[in-house]
């Protein structure tokens, strides 16, 4: 029991942010801009900082290359899950303007503000290894194919941007996106930023995910949660999130062999709610920001109960 409470306090930490946001939100101390500018700093200039110091801190040049080959699971794992979500989100008809956000919750997922501390709980600190990996393809992908539908979710049903075009490139190369490219490059070339300066970076960066958990508060302070309607649009999302996207890795496991840590470490991963940052990626391009608010909390809300049940099976 006390495993479970303990592999849960990412998800208490997140609520109890969120709820910050929600309650100052209410008393008046955010008026209605406050989220977009929230939006603004996490995305031009904390988070591609974190991205860089998230990277620089946790890989050598040595250790990245080491163990590029286990990537293959993730990449692929999340390759399928968001093939999956592009067929269901065309099967269930989800509307066009809320299709970016529905097939995100399929293939990416919260790997280390929630995942990195259910993975610590349930396997230790040699599981960190594993959890980064993950982490590297699923923020891959997210800044990459993972914006780019979210991107087309703006356009409000009015056709799409083309996958392959300088407007797309425009989009989906967005700061953070170019900080996660500029990590990799240091540490593929041996720089080591200086100390002060890396030290500064990370100052900045850790704002990303407390901000962008407010940006999620002050937006729910327009949502009533009696009023959200528990349709396809929803319901096919969490299925997406919570079962299709750790089945995945399942799937591929027989074909893509990792060692046995790898293997449990990368399920839970897969399991995890949904990004943080779906939600300010989506209020920064004009997005359904209303939708993607609900999909966040509530995928947040239910990893109390499915996070302990993976936490079960996989332990």
């Amino acid at each position: 029991m006390e495993g479970v409470l303990h592999g849960l306090q990412g998800i208490f930490e997140v609520l109890f942010i969120i709820s910050i946001g929600f309650i100052l939100a209410k008393k008046g101390w955010f008026g209605p801009d406050m989220s977009a500018v929230f939006t603004k700093l996490v995305m031009k200039i904390s988070l591609p900082l974190y991205m860089l110091c998230q990277l620089e801190k946790d890989f050598t040049h040595d250790s990245l290359i080491r163990i590029a080959p286990d990537l293959l699971l993730p990449f692929a794992s999340i390759l399928l899950a968001y093939a999956v979500g592009r067929v269901a989100a065309k099967v269930l008809h989800i509307r066009q303007e809320r299709q970016g956000v529905f097939i995100t919750c399929f293939f990416i997922a919260n790997t280390i503000f929630i995942g990195l501390p259910v993975n610590l709980a349930l396997f230790g600190t040699q599981s960190v290894p594993s959890v980064m990996l993950y982490y590297m393809a699923n923020t891959t992908m997210f800044w990459t194919l993972g914006v780019y539908h979210i991107v087309n979710d703006s356009l409000g049903g009015k056709g799409s941007m083309p996958l392959f075009s300088l407007q797309t490139l425009k989009k989906v190369f967005s700061p953070p996106l170019l900080g996660f490219l500029a990590g990799l490059a240091l540490i593929m070339a041996n720089i080591k930023l200086p100390d002060f300066l890396l030290t500064s970076f990370q100052y900045v960066g850790n704002m990303a995910t407390p901000l962008s958990l407010m940006v999620i508060g002050i937006e729910m302070t327009g949502i009533s949660l009696a009023s959200v309607r528990w349709d396809r649009d929803i319901i096919g999302a969490l299925v997406g999130r919570f079962l299709v996207c750790p089945a995945c890795v399942l799937i591929l496991l027989p074909f893509i062999p990792v060692t046995p840590m790898s293997a449990q470490v990368f399920t839970m991963q897969a399991s995890m709610p949904a990004m943080t940052q779906m939600t300010v990626v989506a209020k920064s391009v004009g997005a359904d920001v209303r939708y993607s608010t609900e999909v966040s909390f509530i995928t947040v809300v239910m990893g109390i109960i499915v996070i302990p049940l993976y936490m079960f099976i996989i332990g």
